[in-house]
């Protein structure tokens, strides 16, 4: 195969095009990378921001606003994976506002992982409010964990109570019975 000119010229073509899609997102990150850059925080792409965990506190309001812009879904998707959970949770109002107001999916998914996260009593009533706020979509499956484990540790069982009744909801269901069958971590 590797001597067939066709199957040469496919895969040139593929990897042709993967390096052209590699450009693009580089080149639609680089405002955030700038802006990250002028806080002291250089990375060469903001998927790295994990790997330097000092930088993530100083870095989350710098995210927030580009998480709020117009970028392509995977360079979104980027910005939100930086919303470290614990250090996010002092932003808990500018996170909420920005998940109950974004129309993007991708943007709505990585503030539902980092509120998830970052929760505590104090969201308890926020968490119960996005479960049953069916306009917040899919993203809803990543409340249920933290309700319940929030819910348990404020009154035996309260937890338990609520994720029941999420059970056979079309979009949380399958989560709220792993919750409720003890799978996966704070069931």
């Amino acid at each position: 195969m590797r001597d067939d000119p066709a199957y040469r010229a496919d895969v040139e073509q593929v990897e042709a095009d993967r390096a052209a899609q590699v450009a693009a997102a580089r080149a639609a990150e680089r405002p955030v990378l700038e802006d990250l850059a002028s806080a002291g925080i250089k990375l060469d792409t903001v998927w790295h921001l994990y790997k330097h965990p000092e930088w993530v506190r100083p870095a989350i309001p710098i995210l927030l606003d580009h998480l709020a812009r117009d970028y392509p879904d995977r360079v979104l998707m980027g910005i939100g994976q930086g919303l470290d959970q614990k250090a996010s949770r002092e932003w808990w109002g500018e996170l909420r506002r920005l998940y109950l107001r974004t129309s993007r999916d991708v943007v709505r998914d990585r503030l539902a992982a980092a509120m998830s996260g970052c929760a505590t009593r104090e969201h308890y009533d926020d968490l119960l409010a996005f479960l049953d706020d069916k306009r917040l979509g899919e993203s809803r499956i990543y409340f249920v964990r933290a309700v319940n484990r929030i819910g348990n540790r404020t009154s035996s069982g309260r937890g338990r109570t609520a994720v029941e009744s999420y059970a056979s909801d079309p979009v949380l269901g399958q989560e709220a019975s792993a919750v409720l069958l003890g799978r996966g971590r704070n069931s």
